[in-house]
């Protein structure tokens, strides 16, 4: 065999073994689904305005299908491969079901528009807006009975439930472990329903506006939490716990970019991929690199989770 190639082998596994490493998988993994959210947005700018009907309907229609079977799928894989097939289909599910079903929904209640009299137009709410906003009392009354399952995971509402003293609940089931493909996609929806709702209450022009301190106030506080979900992020270990972490982090950093936008301090080429080809080129390789990292890292046969690096949970 050529010399060469026997090392180029243990190199490259060197390479992939060392982005698995804190803090770089931590950043790679704010790579990864801050181009997801990119790719995500230019998937709805093109099945919502772009398709003609009938195909506007029935492709995001069978992909929101498609997400459901990648999670049904991951709930029989390893922590590693479940994880990350828990979070492709909850995106898929979002962006094609929620993305564009909302509209729809909008259309047929006959829901009206508020726009802001100055300023960014866009940060006004559409009839899907006005719905999705409407909405959030489900979304805190859900995670309420969330929060009150002893076998919670989730470190935001274990927090919230130590800080209140619900030790009522109880501890958790010895031995217990959940199935990390529901739980990465639960997260999914959760997170990116609760910040969506939060951002709307924020820029309502009924409410606040974009141009209100309580706007201000808060998008300080939120830029703020995700900063310190950021770091840490870096100091995680295990890829899975990794994965599911980091859904929630970027979950909350990508309000940073929806406002500047909504300020209109950032360009969102995303939105625009007839324009900047090469650059969504550019962010469809990066996610697809970084999956195959993800995808490909050692597994424990016991545990089930990575074995690249040991580390806390």
């Amino acid at each position: 065999m050529d010399a060469s190639l026997t090392e180029t082998q243990p190199t490259a596994g060197r390479f992939a073994g060392a982005l698995r490493r804190p803090p770089v998988l931590g950043l790679m993994l704010l790579l990864l689904m801050v181009a997801e959210k990119m790719l995500a947005h230019t998937y709805t700018v093109i099945t919502i305005y772009v398709l003609p009907a009938p195909w506007k309907y029935w492709v995001p229609g069978l992909i929101g299908c498609l997400g459901v079977w990648l999670i049904i799928r991951g709930m029989g894989k390893d922590e590693v491969k479940g994880t990350i097939q828990g979070y492709l289909g909850a995106v898929l599910v979002w962006m094609s079901w929620f993305e564009s079903g909302l509209p729809l929904l909008a259309r047929y209640e006959e829901i009206p528009t508020f726009l802001p009299e100055e300023g960014n137009r866009m940060a006004g709410l559409l009839g899907e807006h006005v719905l999705l906003q409407a909405s959030g009392i489900f979304c805190l009354v859900t995670l309420l009975f969330i929060m009150l399952n002893k076998d919670v995971r989730c470190r935001m509402l274990l927090w919230i439930r130590r800080r209140i003293g619900l030790e009522v609940v109880g501890k958790p089931t010895q031995g217990y472990r959940p199935n990390v493909a529901r739980v990465a996609a639960f997260e999914y929806f959760y997170v990116t329903w609760f910040m969506y709702v939060v951002m709307l209450i924020l820029i309502d022009p009924r409410l606040f506006g974009l141009y209100h301190p309580v706007t201000y106030i808060g998008s300080i506080l939120i830029v703020m939490w995700g900063i310190y979900l950021a770091f840490k992020l870096t100091q995680q270990r295990e890829v899975g716990l990794s994965i599911r972490y980091a859904i929630g982090t970027v979950g909350v950093l990508w309000f940073i970019p929806e406002m500047a936008a909504l300020y209109e301090v950032l360009y969102e080429f995303y939105l625009y991929v007839d324009k900047h080809p090469v650059a969504m080129a550019v962010v469809l390789a990066v996610f697809i690199f970084i999956l195959r990292v993800l995808w490909t890292t050692p597994i424990d046969a016991k545990t089930g989770r990575s074995a690249s690096v040991s580390g806390r949970r």
